[in-house]
């Protein structure tokens, strides 16, 4: 778990203090490990030492914990210890710590909450997720794993870390000579078959490709006559390899690689309608062509895990716990996908300290293999980190919208995001775990309405933006942050959005590490909450009327509240979901 006192200093220096009362007390030395008490009234930070010690120091908890509460030299921010329940002991801040944090977050600005790391802790991290083949436009589906990958990597970055978003561009093997066939037959007027990807997009995209190059890229040209297998890294189990008869394979091949490669333009078109914007989109067909897998074959059979049998080249991953070994290269010696994936797995590691993959439920089996070839490879298991998500199911009113790529039957993400917009989109898959399977219901995630999380979250950021416009049209001159007198915030309200605040460094931290967005919409919506909550309960402009502040009051309350607008934009940001100032 992400450590609280690397975030905060008054944190920090409490733990030392805490180990000075153990060594004054003359007990055993132990690292506090601080947490939130679960209940508000215990207290802002507690540490349950006292029990971790007990066996070692042989002595009562609470006996430890009155030891500790003797000896321990409070900071100038912290005002208050005491024991609770079996032997914890719980810290009280001071309100001019609360003051602090205002001021903190006023002088930070959009950095309020990010974390900067030493070079031993720093990770340059590999991020990659999404990666469709470009055999067609993005369903839902894919559009839950670009803002996963998207705000993990956020998150990431905000604790610290080097991040590189990654797609993988699957440009070679089968699918691409199916995919050519597809486009070759919606050219030339021919009917397609179950085996191809059909669909009106595929009669587009054929329509963008003739106007691009031409009809000569559907004529026969030098080569068309081969009926052999000339696409690179093909890998078709059960098949003769000689694909629909009235198309020859090299014009399956050339359409496939030009029809990929506008395809994945699309792709990328409609990622940055997202807000998905990736640093590297890498070629599988680059990997062949640079003898990069004949590279990586060769390593792995001189560290002796690849051997030959029956004619073909496996790689031993039951050795490192996979449930059987991989082939690497078949008996008429073509490389497997598999062996393009170890290619790849080499490449990247060489880029980065930690790999992390976000993939669908159904790569399951992807898991054990990778992993198992991490190993073969040299790469430590704990750098490769292969989450996998649950599924998404599309809805309109309750009812089931059905998707298959391969037929074309499927609401494309394109139209998704015309419908519902992006920031609606990436928040209700963000403030699911991955864990989870999402019911993403077209009517219901665009109600504006204050149950709508999404539309509750950002409608308190443009409150707050109202309220800023209305104190300036009103003359109000609340002088500079630092003038303000914070001492005045002692309402039940103010206090609670001031504690709520404290704590996003400590949110953002626990959400990178656990790769939990979740966590971080849960405290947006909390945030939102406790601001509405001041805002029905505080009167902020001054006036004539009952409850008006006095102009002190009013001042810090108005600053209270351009601090809650920054920490709102924050972890908003964090999620890549905009804070608008109007709504």
């Amino acid at each position: 778990m992400a450590n609280p006192e690397a975030l905060d200093p008054v944190l920090a220096d409490l733990g030392v203090r805490v180990r000075e009362a153990l060594r004054a007390a003359d007990l055993p030395d132990a690292e506090p490990e601080f947490e939130r008490p679960k209940q508000a009234d215990h207290g802002d930070w507690a540490t349950s030492i006292a029990l971790r010690l007990a066996k070692p120091a042989k002595a009562n908890p609470r006996e430890i914990a009155q030891a500790i509460v003797d000896h321990v030299a409070l900071p100038d921010d912290v005002e208050a210890v005491e024991i609770a329940g079996p032997g914890f002991v719980n810290f009280r801040f001071s309100h001019a710590y609360f003051e602090g944090v205002v001021r903190r977050v006023l002088g930070e600005g959009d950095r309020y909450g990010r974390h900067t790391r030493s070079q031993d802790t720093r990770e340059a991290v590999n991020v990659e997720f999404v990666s469709s083949n470009p055999t067609g436009p993005l369903h839902i589906g894919h559009g839950r794993w670009a803002a996963l990958g998207d705000s993990i990597s956020a998150l990431l970055e905000a604790d610290g870390h080097q991040v590189a978003r990654e797609y993988y561009v699957n440009d070679a093997g089968e699918q691409v000579r199916t995919f050519g066939e597809s486009l070759y037959l919606a050219a030339t007027g021919q009917e397609r078959t179950e085996k191809h990807y059909r669909g009106d997009y595929v009669i587009a995209l054929a329509d963008e490709l003739r106007n691009e190059h031409g009809d000569g890229l559907f004529e026969p040209g030098p080569g068309d006559d081969v009926t052999g297998d000339d696409v690179a890294g093909t890998d078709v189990a059960g098949d003769d390899g000689l694909g629909d008869p009235r198309v020859p394979m090299a014009a399956a091949a050339r359409v496939g690689r030009e029809g990929g490669e506008l395809m994945t333009d699309h792709i990328r078109r409609t990622l940055h309608a997202m807000g998905v914007d990736f640093d590297t989109w890498f070629s599988e067909l680059s990997l062949h062509d640079a003898g990069a897998i004949d590279k990586a074959i060769a390593e792995l059979r001189e560290a002796g895990h690849a051997q030959d049998q029956d004619g073909a080249t496996f790689l031993r991953t039951t050795a490192f716990g996979d449930d059987k070994d991989r082939v690497l290269v078949r008996s008429d010696g073509r490389p497997t996908y598999f062996a393009a994936d170890c290619a790849y797995l080499r490449d990247k590691w060489g880029r980065a300290d930690r790999l992390i993959y976000i993939l669908g439920a159904d790569h399951h089996g992807y898991v054990g293999r990778m992993l198992a070839a991490a190993q073969c490879l040299g790469i430590p298991p704990e750098a490769v980190e292969i989450r996998i998500g649950q599924m998404v199911n599309l809805l309109r009113g309750g009812q089931d919208v059905k998707m298959s790529t391969r037929a074309g039957e499927f609401v494309t993400l394109d139209e998704v995001l015309d419908e519902v917009g992006s920031d609606v989109l990436r928040y209700h898959f963000l403030r699911a775990s991955m864990d989870t399977t999402v019911n993403f219901d077209l009517e219901v995630v665009t109600q504006q309405s204050m149950e709508n999380p999404v539309y509750y979250v950002q409608y308190a950021h443009a409150r707050i933006a109202s309220l800023v416009r209305k104190a300036e049209e009103s003359g109000l001159e609340p002088g500079d942050a630092a003038d303000a007198d914070l001492r005045t915030l002692t309402h039940a309200a103010e206090l609670d959005l001031l504690k709520k605040m404290a704590e996003l460094p400590e949110v953002i931290a626990v959400a990178a590490e656990l790769r939990a967005t979740q966590r971080v919409c849960r405290y947006a919506e909390e945030l939102a909450a406790t601001f509405h909550r001041f805002y029905t309960e505080c009167r902020i402009l001054p006036g004539t009327e009952e409850g008006s502040p006095d102009q002190a009051t009013s001042h810090a309350r108005y600053w209270l509240a351009v601090a809650a607008k920054q920490v709102l934009a924050n972890a908003l940001g964090v999620l890549r979901v905009a804070a608008p100032e109007r709504m």
